[in-house]
């Protein structure tokens, strides 16, 4: 029990230490540097980070993880006109462009969208965007869902995915994914 805590710390570890790849972008799949952010905009934080938990044709659900020392619901916005790319299970960093419709979730026009890639887990077939993609399509859920805990088990070679209900059915799922392709 001990070595399957420390695998699923060095797991999370590991998936929170991630990088930023800017080839995924809202003009057309032109860098997202050459977007329309003004030089002056470049330094600015993203409006939001989270992980792309449903996408519908040009829009994509962003919802912040969830914070174990927060009582609010965590941050989720509906971000339009993005690409075709899939983008489910992956964690984005967004900036929008004009105002920002403050409905639960909230509501924006992204402006560039950059995925962050997070760093390959040893023993595992699946990188983790895939395993909480394959946790999301398996759910038939009209709630919002933020990721509480991704972790793969070397074991029992399958991915550990931890869902909270967010809003008005609070609640957690849990799912175990098998590690194959």
């Amino acid at each position: 029990m001990k070595a399957w805590w420390i695998i699923s710390m060095v797991c999370l570890l590991t998936l929170i230490g991630c990088s930023t790849d800017t080839t995924s972008s809202t003009n057309g799949g032109e860098d997202s540097k050459s977007s329309s952010t003004s030089d002056s905009d470049e330094n600015l934080p993203p409006d939001i980070t989270g992980y792309v938990m449903e996408q519908e044709d040009d829009r994509i659900l962003v919802v912040d993880s969830v914070d174990p020392d927060s009582e609010g619901n965590p941050r989720a916005m509906w971000v339009s006109g993005i690409s075709g790319d899939s983008f489910i299970g992956k964690q984005v960093e967004v900036w929008t462009q004009g105002d920002i419709q403050e409905s639960y979730p909230e509501q924006a026009a992204a402006d560039h969208v950059s995925v962050l890639e997070m760093s390959a887990v040893e023993g595992a077939d699946l990188e983790a965007y895939e395993a909480l993609s394959n946790a999301l399509k398996d759910l038939s859920t009209q709630d919002i869902l933020s990721v509480k805990m991704l972790s793969f088990d070397i074991d029992s070679d399958e991915w550990l995915v931890q869902l909270s209900k967010v809003g008005t059915g609070n609640g957690e799922v849990e799912k175990f994914i098998p590690d194959s392709k």
